[in-house]
């Protein structure tokens, strides 16, 4: 299904491109064609902090999207607001028990999946800001995250992946296509989802989707240049 827009202007995305809300948002503006305009903040130099993005969105987080005069922050919200005002949730399952499923997951995935495999196992691994006030304690935050995380995947692996080939049933969602951008940032620190095997499967069916390269090509240009700094410390090693 497509949106059609009476929009004389597109509608215009803030966003990081290597942020899996992000990419999830823009992923699911390709796949309905709604007419999106995006513009990249750099979180890194603070630029979300400015008056204009406050202006917008007091916690100083992206996404945030402005639809004419409407201005709507925050991942899941956004899905939303795309799926209600312009496709009719077209992506979120066929019935009602379907689209309550998909909004349990997505919720899920906003609030536990990527605070733990994101916010304790990943980033503290690769970015300062996210270390703790020493080694010591930014280790044992990366290992209870990675302990956590095994758990959220053994239950990806056993209840949403044991009877079905996706998430919320026979059919692709919005809510595997949130999950997979998630679990993604685990291949910046070389994670081996092989140990579950129906979902290494899934994730690369849901990898196969239209438009995924082209709004993973920043993620997976990050992941080359993690790749390749790696072996120049193991070759100077």
């Amino acid at each position: 299904m497509s949106a059609e827009t009476d929009c004389k202007t597109p509608l215009r995305l803030h966003l990081v491109r290597v942020s899996p809300c992000c990419r999830m948002i823009w992923l699911y503006a390709l796949q309905h064609k709604i007419p999106c305009e995006l513009a990249d903040v750099n979180v890194f130099n603070g630029e979300h902090r400015e008056p204009k993005f406050v202006a917008m969105n007091p916690h100083e987080e992206v996404p945030i999207l402005t639809d004419g005069s409407t201005t709507v922050f925050g991942g899941i919200a956004i899905l939303r607001y795309f799926a209600q005002k312009y496709t009719d949730f077209a992506g979120w399952g066929k019935t009602s028990e379907d689209r309550y499923r998909v909004h349990s997951v997505l919720d899920w995935a906003s609030s536990k999946l990527l605070d733990v495999l994101g916010y304790k196992y990943v980033y503290p691994q690769l970015l300062e800001r996210y270390h703790l006030p020493n080694e010591a304690a930014t280790e044992e935050l990366v290992d209870k995250g990675l302990s956590e995380a095994s758990e959220l995947l053994e239950a990806l692996e056993n209840y949403y992946l044991g009877d079905n080939p996706f998430l919320c049933g026979s059919e692709l969602t919005v809510a595997d296509s949130y999950v997979a951008t998630i679990l993604c940032q685990a291949e910046w620190v070389d994670f081996d989802f092989k140990l579950w095997p129906r979902l290494w499967e899934w994730l690369t069916r849901v990898k196969g989707q239209e438009h995924w390269r082209e709004v993973h090509s920043t993620h997976d240009e990050f992941l080359q240049k993690l790749k390749k700094d790696h072996s120049i410390e193991s070759d100077s090693s």
